[in-house]
């Protein structure tokens, strides 16, 4: 598959993942293991990113994409084992019962979700430019540089908005302190609002890398 791809589906699967208050759980621990693998993709896809770390200078940018990326597959790591603990079917009979029952896994595998959205907007915004630049090559887009801009800036209203609403009906504050949270706003609202509410707010730290990225001059390395 090809690197556009998976870098594509990353966030779709992603997100359909985070729905499972509408989904079968069958499927949602079948999607947790294709987003699993996806990742695993990406990140062999991306081992130069890894030779690399001991060469080249460190500058403010490097350093704070390294600590993003290492914070976000310690968190993918921590979700994914979490999971697999409380699986109700992939690994219902090879789990000890207490581990399938456990609180604290319960709890980590609904609240670091919402830590790995931060972070996962955070590392796609850093690299927006060149995935911008892969989709408008393929697509082969060449738009006016007024309507460009104003595209993009309507673009970014829209995903500031529906972000920002998504954070405080979803009440991710209290989802970051570990809060026990059973429902929220969110919640209550239809499948396709809640996912697009999701996308607004993975939307609304991919704003904040492509910020950090540009106040910092980040570089792939």
């Amino acid at each position: 598959m090809k690197r556009l791809g998976v870098t594509t589906c990353l966030p779709l699967v992603f997100v359909a993942v985070m729905c499972f208050q509408y989904l079968p759980k069958l499927l949602h621990e079948i999607l947790g293991v294709a987003w699993l693998l996806l990742i695993l993709l990406h990140l062999y896809q991306n081992r130069s990113w890894l030779r690399n770390l001991r060469h080249g200078s460190w500058g403010w940018g490097r350093l704070l994409g390294t600590v993003i990326n290492a914070l976000l597959m310690a968190g993918v790591l921590a979700v994914v084992m979490s999971g697999l603990g409380i699986s109700n079917y992939l690994l219902k009979e090879v789990m000890p019962l207490a581990i399938q029952r456990s609180i604290a896994l319960h709890q980590y595998h609904v609240s670091l979700p919402y830590v790995l959205l931060i972070l996962c907007g955070l590392h796609w915004g850093l690299h927006w430019q060149g995935w911008q630049k892969q989709w408008q090559k393929m697509l082969n887009l060449s738009l006016p540089p007024l309507v460009g801009r104003l595209l993009a800036g309507g673009m970014a209203v829209l995903v500031l908005v529906m972000g920002v609403w998504g954070s405080f009906l979803n009440r991710v504050g209290d989802r970051l302190l570990m809060k026990h949270i059973f429902a929220t706003e969110a919640t209550n609202q239809p499948g396709e609002i809640y996912a697009l509410l999701l996308a607004g707010m993975l939307g609304l730290y991919v704003l904040a890398g492509i910020a950090i990225g540009k106040a910092t001059k980040y570089r792939r390395p």
